[in-house]
C-alpha cells in the first residue's frame, strides 16, 4: 500500500569549481516492495525535469536505484565504492554516464525516510560533476483539523 508523503530535496552539484544548490519540495508516494522501500514523486520546472516522473529504488543490499521517465530518462544505480555505468536519454539520444557512490546513508520507518548521497557522473571517464542529495520524506498529515 502506498503512502502519501511530503518530499523535500536538497541538492549540490559541482561542476569544475562552480556549485548549484536546488531544493524541491513536493508531494509523493512512498511503498513497499518485494523487501524494497520506493520513492515516488514528480519533477517540476524548479528540477529542469518538469515532466519526468522520478522514482528511487531503496534496496536492503546497500544499494539505492534513481530512475527517471518522461522527456528525459535515466537510470543509475548507486552502490558505496563501485562505479556502474548508468543510461541517461536526452532528446532521443541515449548515453552512458559512469556513477561513483561515495557514500550512500538512509534511515527508513513505516511513515519517513531521510537520505543522503553523495556520488560523481562521468562520462568516458571525465568527471561531469559532484553531486550531494539531501532527501526528507514524511507522511502528509491529515488535512482534517481536530476541533
Amino acid at each position: 500500500m502506498s503512502k502519501d508523503v511530503m518530499i523535500r530535496i536538497k541538492g549540490v552539484y559541482t561542476v569544475e569549481n562552480d556549485q548549484t544548490t536546488a531544493e524541491l519540495f513536493t508531494k509523493g508516494k512512498m511503498y513497499k516492495k518485494n523487501n524494497h522501500t520506493y520513492l515516488t514523486y514528480e519533477e517540476t520546472e524548479t528540477t529542469g525535469y518538469e515532466g519526468c516522473t522520478t522514482t528511487l529504488k531503496i534496496e536492503d543490499q546497500g544499494r539505492v536505484t534513481m530512475m527517471r521517465r518522461g522527456s528525459t530518462s535515466s537510470h543509475l544505480v548507486l552502490q558505496p565504492g563501485i562505479r556502474n555505468i548508468g543510461r541517461y536519454t536526452v532528446y532521443g539520444s541515449p548515453m552512458e554516464i559512469g556513477v561513483f557512490a561515495e557514500n550512500l546513508e538512509w534511515k527508513l520507518t513505516d511513515d519517513s525516510a531521510s537520505l543522503h548521497m553523495a556520488y560523481t557522473l562521468d562520462m568516458n571517464s571525465v568527471l561531469m560533476s559532484e553531486n550531494e542529495l539531501f532527501i526528507d520524506v514524511s507522511q502528509v498529515e491529515d488535512s482534517h483539523p481536530h476541533s
